[in-house]
C-alpha cells in the first residue's frame, strides 16, 4: 500500500533568500523581496505573527520564574503546597478523562 503525503516537502529545494529585509513587530506589513527586487515573489507577514511571538516568548520568560521562585522555595524548605487546589485538579481530571472515555459516573 502507498500513502500519498502531500505535506511531506523533504524533496523541495527552496532558492537562498537574498534581499531578505527585517520583520516588523508592529502593525505594519513588511514585504521580503526575491533577488534584488527583479523577482515577482514576495511574502507579506503581519504584525499579528510579530505579536504572536513577543507573547509567547513573555509567556517562557513567565513560566521560567515562576519554576525558579518554586525551585527556591523547596531548596529552602518553605514551599507549602496547596491540598486543596491539588485534590480539585485530580478531581477534576478524574471527570474529564471518564468523559472523555465514554464512562459514566454512577453512585
Amino acid at each position: 500500500m502507498k500513502i500519498d503525503n502531500r505535506n511531506d516537502l523533504s524533496g523541495v529545494t527552496t532558492p537562498a533568500a537574498t534581499g531578505v529585509t527585517s520583520v516588523d513587530s508592529g502593525d505594519q506589513r513588511t514585504t521580503v523581496g526575491g533577488t534584488g527586487g527583479t523577482s515577482s515573489d514576495s511574502v507579506e507577514l503581519s504584525g499579528l505573527a510579530g505579536k504572536i511571538s513577543q507573547a509567547v516568548n513573555q509567556d517562557a520568560a513567565n513560566r521560567s520564574s515562576a519554576v525558579e521562585q518554586l525551585r527556591t522555595q523547596v531548596g529552602n524548605g518553605t514551599y507549602q503546597a496547596d491540598s486543596a487546589a491539588i485534590s480539585h485538579g485530580v478531581v477534576n481530571e478524574a471527570l474529564a478523562s471518564a468523559a472523555t472515555a465514554g464512562g459514566s459516573s454512577k453512585r
